[in-house]
């Protein structure tokens, strides 16, 4: 009798040691939750893996020069190219966007923000089979301040935004596969019913390009300009790993997302003359800014400093 229940107790220990146990002081109450943090690194993981998958495809897609064969996710670095009598690995990095204000929590903003794409898309997927790249700029001043509780208020607001971003999206599709609508107050695809708080939505047409679409959004004002410092801090941090990497890589390339999905990369393009003609010095073989708003692949110079790899 003894060993019977020794050996439910030892299988409900195996399973509850994959929890996380927390307790929450609620109104003079303790309250147990359960987390299962190998099914929420899991979760972060696959998001990570289909954000990085998304940059590789718009990447590729805008640039021509991309050698042809068989790339794989990979770790140390995110992909491996087999290509013709050689072996790239391609590391990605993003800019990042760095706020001292304590109150302001990016990440949650960055969730909230990516709750109202997902919605948007599921609701113009569920009525057109067109495949799009869209990009939302939202202006500085989104509100509501994501750090309030999620309230009925909150929720009427980010269903609000869904809704009226799959409205216009729908009602401006652009005709054929590879154009662009930039759709304002002021062109030719201007919307006067944009919500107060978007400056502009960009539509790409992508069916027959890409097997899904993409839907994310960013802070289209206020934000830090790339420089010759940002870019080379990015490098240097790249350079100190890359001895870490894959040694059969033949060549390692490193791709630096501009204006990359979330908003904490977002960057003024129009400021980065200076940076781009800048000469870097770097231990990859190639190194890639990428202005994904834009698609434009711009190659860096650089002064390649082969350390240990």
């Amino acid at each position: 009798m003894f060993e019977k229940y020794k050996s439910r107790f030892l299988a409900k220990f195996f399973v509850l040691s994959f929890l996380f146990v927390k307790f929450v002081n609620k109104e003079g109450g303790a309250r147990m939750e359960f987390t299962n943090h190998n099914n929420e690194v899991s979760y972060n993981q696959e998001k990570k893996d289909k954000r990085e998958w998304a940059i590789m495809r718009l990447f590729q897609s805008n640039f021509p020069a991309f050698p042809i064969g068989r790339l794989e996710k990979s770790e140390r670095p995110d992909f491996l190219l087999y290509a013709k009598k050689k072996l790239i690995g391609i590391e990605l990095t993003e800019l990042k966007y760095e706020r001292k204000d304590l109150e302001f929590n990016l990440r949650a903003h960055e969730d909230y923000l990516s709750e109202i794409m997902s919605g948007a898309q599921e609701i113009f997927e569920k009525q057109s089979d067109q495949i799009l790249v869209v990009d939302v700029h939202f202006k500085n001043e989104l509100g509501p301040s994501v750090a309030m509780p999620r309230d009925q208020k909150s929720c009427l607001i980010k269903q609000g935004f869904i809704e009226r971003i799959a409205r216009i999206v729908m009602d401006n599709v652009p005709e054929s596969t590879g154009t662009k609508y930039v759709i304002d107050r002021m062109s030719k695809y201007g919307d006067l019913n944009l919500p107060s708080k978007i400056e502009e939505i960009h539509v790409q047409n992508v069916t027959g390009r890409m097997t899904e679409g993409l839907w994310y959004a960013g802070i289209s004002t206020k934000v830090k300009p790339l420089s010759v410092q940002s870019v080379s801090q990015r490098i240097e941090a790249k350079n100190e790993k890359l001895r870490c990497y894959n040694p059969d890589c033949t060549e390692d390339w490193l791709i630096i997302i501009q204006n990359s999905f979330l908003m904490s990369s977002f960057y003024d393009p129009n400021t980065a003359r200076e940076a781009l003609q800048h000469r870097y010095y770097s231990e990859f073989d190639r190194v890639f800014v990428f202005e994904r708003s834009e698609g434009q692949v711009t190659e860096l110079k650089l002064r390649v400093e082969k350390g240990c790899k």
